[in-house]
């Protein structure tokens, strides 16, 4: 089917498992192979790198969700098929799975857009890292979550072993990956996997009020909060506040002339009419 989405300069052609739809900023990205549960093969894996490329550039986009199509979010990758020497050479191969790496651990991470994850019914394997790789994740609370590579007779991946360290506790992490035992959004908010679960009738207003919300602050501010985010915590105290500094003046520099949130705060704090810590 025709996209509504193409990029600022219409470069994007027919995308293969994915779906993009722009509405008033907010860029509803779906991964759509419900026949195999929409898992990850080569051609979805490309594709998703190349939109990717192109919303980074895109200015119209303010906000991008990541969704699945049908019965849950991901079932992983399609493992199968990034193995078909059949359809695929070797040298397509090699591509292929740098490129899986590249656009759930990088791209993602580097957007200037805020990325909101919209998980439901399952989210298995792989699909674990594309959840940690967004800003905020939002889950239905029936939905399956599994880490099941050691009950497949695999070691977890360190594609899925980053991400889940990164944000799961120690203890759960531990528990999931060794028992591989399967646990639900509740869960998965406790041990800081996703932001909130929600019921799942919930969470498509949920997820779209937030997108709306977001969309109204000032791109740029959220661009480098992502960035800042993303840096201070492997940097030293001192490195951390000369970082803040210079994004500060940076933002200074881009808003200067123009009208910005962060100038009308701090001329409301100048004129009185704002006054932070007392109440008025």
């Amino acid at each position: 089917p025709a996209l509504s989405y193409s990029g600022p300069d219409s470069t994007l052609d027919a995308l293969s498992g994915v779906e993009a739809d722009l509405d008033d900023g907010v860029l509803t990205i779906t991964l759509d192979r419900p026949v195999r549960r929409n898992a990850m093969n080569v051609a979805m894996t490309l594709d998703m790198e190349r939109l990717l490329e192109t919303v980074s550039v895109d200015p119209a986009v303010r906000v991008v969700v990541l969704r699945g199509r049908g019965a849950g979010f991901c079932a992983g990758f399609d493992t199968a098929d990034f193995m078909d020497a059949e359809r695929h050479d070797e040298p397509a191969l090699r591509a292929a799975r740098k490129s899986a790496d590249h656009w759930r651990f990088r791209l993602l991470r580097l957007l200037p857009q805020p990325v909101i994850a919209m998980v439901h019914g399952f989210c298995h394997g792989g699909a674990v890292g594309i959840v940690e790789g967004c800003d905020i994740a939002f889950a239905a609370d029936d939905t399956d979550f599994a880490l099941a590579e050691v009950g497949a007779g695999h070691v977890l991946a360190g594609a899925v072993a980053k991400p889940v360290s990164r944000v799961m506790s120690p203890r759960a992490v531990g528990f999931h990956a060794l028992s591989g035992t399967s646990f639900d959004g509740r869960e998965a908010e406790r041990n800081g996997l996703v932001t909130r679960s929600f019921p799942a009738l919930e969470l498509e207003r949920e997820t779209l009020t937030l997108a709306r919300e977001l969309v109204e602050k000032d791109a740029v501010v959220l661009q480098f909060t992502k960035e800042t985010l993303q840096h201070v915590g492997a940097m030293s105290w001192d490195a951390a506040l000369n970082f803040n500094a210079a994004k500060l003046a940076e933002l200074k520099s881009l808003q200067a002339g123009k009208p910005s949130p962060r100038a009308s705060a701090v001329e409301s704090f100048l004129t009185g009419k704002i006054k932070p810590g007392l109440g008025g």
